[in-house]
């Protein structure tokens, strides 16, 4: 590919025959994720579901963490 634009270029590729080919490049390059993000949009259940789930897992860690740092800083729960 690389070689291919540097011919192009070199026989005096338009710009916007330049900027189109870039397009179809990046565009190939993200249809697999495209096509993810369609399906994952397609189920926000889904989608809100694993928010939840992720969390969960972020607060298990976190609580006993900022526990931890709490009591090293001498901070501490009024009442």
């Amino acid at each position: 590919q690389r070689e291919e634009m540097s011919e192009a270029y070199r026989k005096g590729i338009a710009w916007g025959d330049a900027k189109q080919k870039t397009f179809e490049l990046i565009n190939a390059e993200l249809a697999v994720a495209r096509e993810r993000y369609d399906s994952l949009v397609a189920q926000p259940q889904k989608i809100e579901e694993e928010l939840h789930a992720g969390a969960a897992k972020a607060r298990s860690f976190a609580t006993p963490f900022m526990s931890r740092i709490r009591d090293a800083a001498g901070l501490r729960r009024l009442g």
